[in-house]
């Protein structure tokens, strides 16, 4: 495991972290959440973007406060399958997890298409883990069935067990060493994940079941099918998995205008130059994407509502059935 590298002249300021994952080119993306933790009043972790290799920030993000830092295991990295060491800054997770024992007690690692909404970061870096190395917000595919087998399960053969989200996740850097865990990914990516995907798939493999879960509040995976629950559920941050990021043109009329205008309101020593037109305007759904959408939460209301209501706490991790 190489040392993390940080900033010139950084040194920690909590015994916690919030940390952004992306590489070079994602770097205008992460910032949106970056420089929503940082503007949290009275926060009581540090906020960092994480990659690979250190990046240098634009002053925009170091006048904020938020800091750099490189982390990557090279044994890991050596053991990915080919196709997939172009993209070393998915590893981020496993990577700092490794990298900052010592450094700090906890840290919260975020995806760059993540958006913080509300709620207290500090709070949840506080609570119990059950002697969990990481704890995460379960897959949206089994939100509403939560037996459903994973595919990566079923390729390895084996049964159905809780699946998580690796969008957001909370690490113990002292566990994950004392559970020998750098090793564990080290020996199931050469064995098993070139046929089963990237880091989700990788920490899901080995932990298989042996994570702490968290409210799904903390990891809201917005899809199509979900969007309109969104206004209700009010969670503290939202996770755009698949193609339709609040960045991107296509996403227009899905995702609601107070995501997207996000990133159009960038400064312009971060903000991309390719970004379309019309951020900040508002676009209502074509009618049949809509009646798809409201008929399908129709039919998943029970279910999903069932599981909502399995975490009257927030803040409080709870173990995976």
């Amino acid at each position: 495991m190489t040392s993390p590298v940080f900033l010139p002249g950084f040194a920690p300021g909590h015994d916690c972290a919030v940390i952004v994952a992306c590489d070079a080119a994602y770097l205008p993306y992460a910032a949106v959440p970056a420089l929503q933790l940082t503007a949290l009043p009275q926060r009581g972790f540090d906020v960092l973007i994480g990659s690979p290799e250190l990046l240098a920030l634009p002053a925009a993000l170091t006048d904020a406060g938020i800091a750099a830092v490189g982390a990557m295991d090279v044994t890991l990295a050596e053991s990915l399958p080919g196709d997939v060491r172009r993209t070393l800054a998915t590893y981020m997770d496993v990577f700092l997890a490794g990298a900052l024992a010592g450094v700090y007690r906890r840290i919260l690692v975020l995806d760059a298409d993540v958006v913080f909404e509300r709620g207290d970061p500090a709070r949840l870096l506080a609570a119990d883990m059950r002697g969990r190395a990481l704890a995460a917000v379960r897959d949206n595919r089994q939100w509403r069935n939560p037996a459903k087998l994973a595919p990566e399960f079923r390729t390895l053969g084996w049964t159905a067990a809780p699946y998580f989200n690796a969008g957001v996740v909370m690490i113990d850097p002292e566990a994950w060493a004392a559970q020998d865990l750098p090793a564990r990914c080290t020996a199931f990516a050469r064995q098993h994940l070139a046929r089963l995907g990237r880091d989700q798939a990788l920490l899901n493999g080995v932990l298989h079941g042996g994570w702490a879960e968290i409210s799904p509040l903390w990891n809201w995976q917005f899809t199509w099918a979900s969007s309109h629950l969104l206004g209700m559920a009010d969670p503290f941050a939202v996770h755009f998995i698949g193609p339709l990021k609040p960045w991107l043109a296509s996403s227009a009329g899905t995702v609601p205008m107070r995501y997207r205008s996000l990133y159009a309101r960038l400064p312009d020593d971060i903000r991309p130059a390719n970004l379309p037109e019309g951020l900040e305007r508002r676009h209502w759904p074509q009618p049949r994407a809509l009646r798809r959408a409201l008929g399908r939460q129709w039919r998943a209301a029970g279910p999903m509502l069932a599981y909502l209501n399995r975490f009257p706490d927030p803040y409080a991790l709870r173990d995976p059935a």
